[in-house]
């Protein structure tokens, strides 16, 4: 099969200068037949016409020579005068054999030139002339009996008063006839043929059947049909065969309607034709070897633009658009070409800009993800103080829980009292220490979540113009496909116009085909890089959906830590304040002799403060927790728009630039 577009214009203009070539010989042929045949015909039928003309002017010539004669026949039936006068005839026209007269119609009384009478009654030719109806007959052609001539009898009327009375003749020898139609050629083999009225042959070239055939005896039906248009004075021209040999003849009438046919073997009249045949192939031959070589060059020469068009699209759909293709002249391929560079100029652009945005975008991630490491760093340190002072509260809740059961035996001593004091003072102590280091750490932790919020939204501002970049390529692919619709639209405008040009179309046409198939890949491509684009603007979007995500839940973790440090503030105060109290139970157990009621009462509002502390630092504990989920959520959307990212790079280094 033929696979490139210059194979099949080679094949196709081939064909077509084929078709030409095989259209002139048949033409020239049939042509050149049809004139040679009639050429023939003309030759023949002039050449039987000429014949018979020569036939009739010997005749003639000598039918008036014996009408002369017979004007002279004397009117008084001078037997004696009239036979010196025809025998003075017989010597001045020595080409007549025997003259005679008759003075009645009868046929029983005619007289030659020695004075003899005979009786020729029963003979056809005299039996017509004694009709009386004043005209000459001619006899059928005889051999004569007395000489051993092939003749004719010639007998003319003789008038007295406008009637006739009797007649008067000669036999006339007919082989000048027959020497003539025997000598006449037709072509280089061709013969003639003389029938009489009778259709016997009067010459023939066969001897045998000289004045003993006849046409009918042939059984030839052509034959025999133009004996019988002979007969009715008709002229013309036919084709028989003899013997398994083709004969063509043209048969013409003479005054006797006598029939001249003049023949030649049809193979023979047709060799010009032979000739001409070969010299027309050889002649066609030649022709179509320069045309397929010239049909060669053109034919490279238009499809090499469009082969390294078709390499330029492979490179290009395969990534490569380093590739350019130099634009000459100003035709429709031309065009293509300057707009195929414009667009892979474009294309190339784009797809850098979507590079360095996404190079940015992976710069932003990785900075969101160490921020968001440390921030889930911090939220631990965090929780483990928050454990330490709940601890702590525990511990403060179990002393003042003991401090209640020791007011019942206060007697044990102010010793007692005094280093239970000194017990929770430092455990008072602890606490604000632990609710410090807490406070520090959440203020540390705000800040690691505000600078996350301020990655996350740099990060999606890079997000957008990586949305706006895919936008831009969706505007090149859409004129990328109005290009190849135009293509289209001029692939189909030239099948037009070759179709308008009917054979002369059709090599072009075949070139509109191949620019119509090369504007599908093109479309095939376009919807490729499309559909990839719309992969990347989909997993863009996702990233957007999950910055905006992540973005709430910074915002949430804000401010869960803003809770968290408000209730480090309350712990803070609140371990102040017991350490204000221990003091008080200090200086109160110096007068615990005198104010039992006193102490009491404080050991109960320490417990109060204790337990509020550990349901501080439980509601502190539970807020870190849901901190370090929310952390760990944005740490797993950052981890996945790195993902995405390196998708996206994955796809454009795809591309050469």
């Amino acid at each position: 099969m033929l696979k490139s577009l210059k194979q099949k214009m080679i094949f196709m203009m081939s064909l077509l200068l084929l078709a030409s070539l095989a259209s002139v010989f048949i033409a020239s042929y049939t042509s050149a037949s049809r004139l040679l045949q009639d050429s023939l015909d003309v030759e023949s039928q002039l050449s039987a016409t000429n014949l018979a003309l020569e036939i009739n002017q010997f005749i003639d010539s000598r039918i008036a020579t014996v009408e002369s004669i017979g004007k002279l026949i004397s009117a008084d039936n001078n037997k004696q005068q009239d036979i010196a006068l025809i025998k003075k005839a017989q010597q001045l026209n020595p080409e007549f054999e025997t003259f005679y007269f008759s003075y009645d119609l009868t046929g029983k009384n005619v007289v030659n030139y020695l004075g003899e009478v005979t009786d020729v009654s029963d003979r056809a030719h005299f039996q017509e002339a004694g009709k009386g109806e004043g005209k000459v007959v001619v006899s059928e052609p005889v051999v004569s009996k007395r000489t051993g001539n092939n003749i004719v009898t010639i007998i003319v009327p003789l008038m007295r008063d406008g009637k006739q009375y009797g007649y008067m003749g000669t036999t006339l020898p007919i082989n000048s006839v027959q020497k003539s139609v025997s000598t006449r050629k037709f072509g280089a083999s061709g013969v003639a043929v003389l029938l009489s009225k009778s259709g016997k042959y009067i010459w023939h070239p066969d001897p045998e059947l000289v004045l003993k055939g006849t046409v009918q005896n042939m059984n030839i039906p052509e034959v025999t049909s133009a004996y019988e248009q002979v007969q009715r004075g008709k002229t013309g021209v036919l084709e028989f065969e003899l013997d398994s040999d083709k004969y063509t003849a043209a048969y013409a009438p003479t005054s006797l309607n006598w029939g001249v046919f003049v023949l030649a073997p049809t193979k023979e009249l047709h060799a010009p034709i032979g000739k001409l045949t070969v010299n027309l192939i050889l002649i066609s031959v030649i022709a179509l070897l320069a045309a397929i070589g010239i049909a060669y060059g053109f034919t490279v020469r238009l499809s090499r633009p469009i082969q390294n068009l078709n390499r330029a699209v492979k490179d290009v759909a395969e990534g490569d658009l380093t590739k350019t293709i130099s634009v000459q002249g100003k035709d429709e391929m031309a065009v293509l070409t300057n707009d195929f560079n414009q667009t892979v100029s474009h294309l190339k652009h784009l797809v850098e800009g979507v590079t360095e945005s996404s190079g940015q975008v992976l710069k932003v991630t990785g900075a969101l993800s160490a921020g968001v490491d440390s921030a889930m760093n911090s939220v631990n340190r965090i929780g483990s103080s928050i454990k330490q002072i709940a601890e702590g509260a525990t511990m403060h809740a179990s002393s003042s829980q003991e401090i209640s059961i020791s007011m019942n035996d206060m007697a044990s001593g102010v010793e007692r009292i005094a280093e239970t004091s000194s017990i929770v003072s430092e455990a008072a102590q602890l606490a604000a220490n632990h609710a410090e280091t807490g406070s520090a750490a959440v203020e540390q932790a705000v800040k690691q979540i505000v600078g996350i919020g301020e990655g996350a939204a740099k990060m999606g501002e890079a997000v957008e113009r990586l949305d706006g970049r895919s936008q831009q390529i969706a505007t090149i692919l859409n004129l990328m496909t109005e290009i190849t619709g135009q293509i289209k639209l001029l692939s189909l405008n030239a099948s037009i116009e070759a179709a308008r040009a009917g054979e002369h179309g059709r090599g072009f046409a075949v070139v509109a085909e191949e620019v119509k198939k090369l504007a599908g890949q093109s479309d095939e491509s376009t919807v490729q890089i499309a559909k990839l684009l719309s992969e990347i603007r989909e997993d863009t979007l996702h990233a957007v959906q999950l910055m905006s995500s992540s973005h709430s839940e910074v915002q949430l973790g804000i401010t869960l830590i803003e809770d968290v440090r408000e209730k480090f503030a309350n712990i803070l105060k609140a371990s102040r304040d017991v350490a204000d109290h221990i003091l008080e139970v200090s200086a109160a157990s110096e007068e615990m002799s005198a104010g039992s009621q006193q102490i009491t009462s404080s050991v109960e509002e320490m417990n109060s403060i204790a337990n509020l502390t550990s349901a501080d630092a439980q509601q502190v504990a539970e807020a870190a927790e849901d901190q370090i989920v929310s952390i760990q959520d944005i740490s797993g959307s950052v981890r996945q728009l790195e993902t995405v990212v390196a998708e996206l790079r994955k796809e454009l280094s795809k591309f050469k630039l």
